[in-house]
């Protein structure tokens, strides 16, 4: 979770601090990058610190949280909208005269609104690998690895927590058995074996457009497309439209607006994909990467949410 999503939870009071805290499962100033599983070197001086959350955790905390402000949880399978009813797979329909769709890449809702284009998500593969604390000791002094790949849109990472290690990878437009290959491969590098399973995800990472809806379906999160298409990064992008849907819907607006941040900053990550993962370009920073602490810098002020694609390429 970037300091930016942190940021927006408790500035709008839908956490506190002493919450964010309890939350955060590990939190790192060290990041460890290779290149085709070479590794390129460490950057130790990470400011702000990342912090790591458990999924599970953090979205049943929002949940309980929904509830208690007076949400009533539906558990029935959702299968789509039709003339301003949510149809379920019990039969059962109900009706709205608002609906937010933060259902995903892979949204149903999505892909019911006329005039919306829907484009097929790209692969992801994650697995949660519990370890003893002697285990952990090499993986927490690495931080957050991040592996490229040539020839491959996307990368992969490893992340140690308190007692466990999530590996994955994620494709920005790769196809799902190249990603398949490379997490095996990755899982064997880093020591983690192939006996673990993985499971697979969907991420709106490849040309998926953003689209926010309009008048009495809306969109967020990466139902809209807002997946940052270079760092993969969702959770502040869902937070910050979440908050944009709800109030265009308080004060009867159509929308929300397009010139939010979380907006602009997906496009702006749209727009240097192509660049960033170019063979020039890759080829360059590869070399960078090697011999300065001052592109990890850039690289972890976007990842932590601190700034922009820009920077990075500036000079």
């Amino acid at each position: 979770m970037s300091g930016r999503a942190a940021d927006l939870l408790v500035h709008t009071g839908m956490l506190s601090s002493l919450e964010v805290e309890d939350l955060t499962v590990q939190c790192h100033s060290t990041m460890t990058i290779s290149s085709d599983f070479i590794r390129l070197g460490t950057f130790t001086e990470g400011k702000p610190l990342i912090r790591l959350v458990d999924r599970a955790g953090f979205d049943g905390f929002l949940r309980r949280r929904a509830i208690e402000e007076g949400a009533i949880p539906l558990t029935d399978n959702f299968l789509g909208v039709a003339h301003g009813r949510a149809i379920f797979k019990s039969g059962k329909q109900v009706e709205f005269s608002r609906l937010v769709g933060a259902d995903g890449a892979a949204s149903r809702v999505r892909r019911g609104i006329k005039g919306v284009s829907f484009r097929r998500p790209c692969p992801a593969y994650s697995a949660v690998v519990p370890l003893s604390c002697g285990a952990m000791a090499p993986f927490l002094e690495k931080g957050l690895q991040i592996f490229f790949f040539r020839d491959f849109t996307g990368y992969g990472w490893v992340f140690p927590r308190k007692e466990d290690v999530v590996t994955g990878i994620g494709s920005f437009g790769g196809k799902a058995k190249t990603a398949e290959k490379l997490m095996s491969r990755l899982m064997v590098h880093t020591g983690l074996g192939n006996s673990h399973c993985f499971r697979g995800a969907m991420l709106p990472a490849g040309n998926q457009s953003v689209a926010t809806g309009r008048g009495e379906v809306l969109l967020v999160g990466d139902a809209a497309g807002l997946c940052d298409r270079v760092s993969g990064e969702g959770i502040s992008n869902a937070v910050e439209s979440g908050f944009a849907a709800a109030e265009a819907i308080v004060n009867d607006r159509e929308t929300w607006g397009m010139g939010t941040n979380c907006i602009k900053i997906v496009r702006q990550s749209m727009k240097y994909r192509r660049l960033l993962y170019g063979k020039p370009f890759r080829a360059m920073a590869i070399r960078a990467l090697s011999g300065s602490d001052r592109w990890y810098r850039k690289y972890w002020n976007i990842v932590s949410g601190k700034d922009g694609y820009t920077s990075l390429l500036r000079k």
